[in-house]
């Protein structure tokens, strides 16, 4: 190993040496729970689900008396009594059509609603003609999605000039207690059954549509449970990737547990002297850090061979100028043309324009939680991106700037700095590592942590600022207190090694002035973190209400 200046930042990694050990060096980490943590799986839930920031208006069954309007969890009002004598009511704490006028074109309550919305209900009964309306102008033009029970069908059926189209038609028999859902964006329509995709279609028609509701049959037996209507997400994937819901954009729980100094993890995570060595605080912006380019349909098509593990080699576009980060990590992340991934590599080396060779590579879905296992080229095994300060955050003239870092930060601290605990560099079955010593969202440590790892803080540790601290009374610069305001809304996670610091890390397009300012306000910054102790998955970013309001959900990638 060698050892690297301050500058570096970045632990190295040993030496490839295929005839004696030919999995010796693979690039970020190993390693699975210590013995004295329980293995959790990622929040399959928390990842994949809708987040509430986007929650419009909703209706559940938790009713006290027989009007819809008890029904509501929102504050937008509802129509119990429709136009054309149809009226809504209450039967055993579900909504119901209890008067009706002989059709069943204008059986709905609606709510105001944009043209990009989610809408999802529960049929806890069904009905003919049962199910939900959206995109409603008036009677005669309107898209509605409804059972057809004759048929033992579903239907997709467009409403225009009192004209009835059926663009769509899904060979699934309605059953009791199934959720259907439509996601609506631009001119795109989506639809779930059960959370399973059945199709879409495009129409620019009714984009401009501003009602949606529910969809009753004539013969009043259809009862409707879990109303909900979200506004669709409008936050870009690759300025901010990942669900409202992943740790790396949840806000901290105002019930988290701050450890003291005492604390072993907190202790060593401030210690200015280490394994007799200065631990110095850095961030990381012209080398060592993680630069992102995006590729067309244009660019050439490259091969990306993992020398270490041929089953994560890629072939994908890769521009022919795609920046690869200076400094020996040499990372090189490229995001697809549909941007909707990102291809991570570490180690990189550019043969030709249409082949590479590296010593890790990852492709990461921008819309999941950007955790492991082996879902990263990061040491704690996830997305390099998660957790990157980005340039678009730190540019007063970019359109997207909010004078705010949003989400949580990635930290890397002395290698010595880390907890070993037990077993050999490897993976098991399902990915994890097999060194010990890391906790949740870490899903593995360095290769050879078991020579390197000297101290108490686990990888995947959770840092943050004390909500007790005024962050105006720290004298940091301006650039500073935004990144302190980030790491006490949302905390910052230890994801990978050095040598001689602890460090942050900056896209390297930003501006140099953010990364100068933070490196000055680096050592303040680390010495106002402390550990969080009660963060898992099961109460991700620490328990409670969230201590600022979640961002809004991924805006959906169009076709």
């Amino acid at each position: 190993m060698k050892s690297t200046s301050r500058r570096t930042q970045r632990a190295a990694r040993a030496v490839l040496l295929p005839a004696l050990f030919p999995m010796l060096w693979l690039g970020s980490a190993c390693g699975e729970p210590s013995l004295e943590d329980t293995r959790e799986e990622p929040m399959v839930t928390q990842a994949q689900g809708a987040s509430d920031a986007n929650l419009y208006d909703s209706f559940t069954r938790a009713n006290h008396d027989s009007r819809l309007y008890s029904l509501e969890q929102g504050v937008h009002a509802w129509t119990p009594n429709p136009y054309w004598g149809s009226a809504w009511g209450i039967m055993s704490g579900r909504a119901y059509l209890s008067k009706d006028d002989g059709t069943w074109m204008d059986h709905y309550a609606t709510v105001p609603g944009s043209a990009n919305v989610r809408v999802m209900v529960t049929l806890a009964a069904l009905g003919e003609f049962s199910g939900l309306t959206f995109r409603h102008v008036d009677r005669g033009n309107c898209w509605k999605l409804a059972t057809d029970l004759g048929a033992g069908k579903y239907f997709l059926t467009k409403y225009e000039g009192y004209t009835q189209y059926f663009p769509l038609q899904i060979e699934q028999a309605p059953v009791a207690g199934d959720v259907l859902e439509v996601r609506a964006s631009g001119t795109r329509i989506d639809v779930y059954i059960n959370g399973v995709h059945k199709g879409g279609v495009n129409d620019a028609s009714h984009q401009y549509a501003t009602r949606v509701g529910l969809l009753a049959s004539q013969d009043n037996l259809a009862r409707f449970d879990e109303f909900k209507v979200y506004t669709q997400g409008t936050r870009d994937a690759t300025l901010q990737p990942f669900t409202s819901n992943s740790v790396w954009n949840l806000p901290i729980g105002q019930e988290s547990v701050y450890a003291s100094t005492t604390d072993p993890a907190t202790r060593d995570f401030l210690a200015t002297w280490f394994d007799n060595r200065t631990i110095n605080a850095w961030a990381n912006w012209n080398e060592y850090s993680h630069p992102i380019s995006f590729a067309s349909n244009t660019d050439p098509w490259a091969t990306v061979s993992d020398v270490n593990d041929s089953s994560r080699n890629g072939t994908y576009n890769v521009p022919a100028t795609a920046t690869i980060a200076n400094g020996s990590d040499k990372h090189m992340h490229v995001v697809n043309p549909s941007r909707t991934y990102i291809d991570e590599a570490w180690a990189t080396t550019r043969q030709s324009t249409t082949a590479y060779t590296v010593g890790r590579h990852h492709k990461i879905d921008l819309y999941g939680s950007g955790l492991g296992p082996q879902n990263g080229v990061r040491a704690y095994g996830g997305a390099a991106v998660g957790g990157l300060i980005r340039a678009w955050e730190t540019t007063p003239t970019h359109p997207k700037y909010t004078g705010k870092i949003q989400h949580a930060i990635a930290l890397a601290v002395d290698r010595a700095q880390l907890y070993y605990s037990g077993g050999s560099s490897g993976y098991d079955s399902k990915g994890y590592g097999t060194a010990k010593g890391y906790v949740w969202p870490a899903t593995e440590q360095d290769w050879n942590s078991e020579l390197n790892y000297k101290g108490n803080v686990p990888m995947g540790a959770y840092f943050a600022i004390p909500p007790s601290v005024d962050i105006n009374a720290q004298g940091l610069t301006a650039d500073g207190k935004m990144v302190a305001q980030a790491l006490q809304d949302h905390g910052a996670y230890v994801t990978d090694a050095t040598v001689g610091a602890v460090t942050f890390y900056v896209e390297p397009t930003a501006p140099s002035t953010f990364a100068a300012n933070l490196r000055k306000d680096a050592a303040k910054l680390r010495s106002l973190l402390r550990r969080v102790t009660n963060n898992s998955a099961a109460t991700p970013n620490g328990p409670g209400a969230r201590r600022v309001p979640m961002l809004p959900d991924l805006a959906t990638p169009q076709p």
